[in-house]
């Protein structure tokens, strides 16, 4: 089962890393704008990043209890994929605009903010409820 995971998991990511790299492609596909560097942006984030952080999510996903690592995990790894695809975009895109800047930003502090959740919870060795 942890091998099916992880085939599924990389697969999705790869299939984002095609998204990220190719927003023009998604933007086509859902008659979504492209015309700025900022849509482009929000495209490779919104889609290709998504897509990585579910497929990172996927192949990393211990187990689905206790549920509370599930849900942290989740909202950690889709943060992570969405960061990451923004930061390509502001590689490829250029001219990030302030909203942009504060999107990066919570994306970090939320990443930061679940890895400590899991980090501290497991060293204190509570099941949350599970």
């Amino acid at each position: 089962m942890r091998l099916a995971r992880l085939v599924l998991g990389f697969a999705l990511v790869a299939v984002a890393i095609y998204f990220v790299l190719s927003p023009v492609v998604v933007a086509d596909a859902l008659d979504k704008p492209h015309d700025t560097p900022t849509r482009m942006i929000n495209l490779r984030a919104s889609w290709g990043g998504t897509l990585a952080g579910i497929g990172a999510f996927v192949a990393w996903l211990p187990a689905v209890t206790p549920w509370w690592r599930a849900i942290v995990g989740l909202v950690m790894w889709a943060m992570a994929g969405i960061g990451s695809a923004r930061l390509v975009g502001f590689a490829l895109d250029g001219s990030p605009d302030t909203r942009q800047a504060i999107w990066i930003s919570a994306e970090v502090a939320i990443v930061i903010g679940c890895a400590a959740a899991l980090h501290f919870k497991r060293i204190g060795g509570g099941s949350g409820g599970a």
